[in-house]
């Protein structure tokens, strides 16, 4: 199980105290949604997310 970091919206394990993204504390348990991003600079999705680092992100991210 992953919980989702409320700034960048990367998934982490549950037993993660720093985002390893963006380095935000701030997470929720509470997502839905997945995407892998692999090549963010070639990724029309990535762009329109906009996520600029490989990895896996929530698409939404309840309170």
């Amino acid at each position: 199980m992953f919980k989702a970091c409320k700034k960048c919206k990367a998934l982490a394990p549950l037993e993660a105290t720093v985002c390893s993204i963006c380095g935000s504390s701030e997470f929720s348990e509470e997502w839905s949604g997945m995407v892998i991003i692999i090549d963010p600079e070639g990724s029309q999705i990535a762009k329109s997310l906009g996520i600029t680092k490989p990895g896996r992100y929530a698409i939404k991210i309840g309170s």
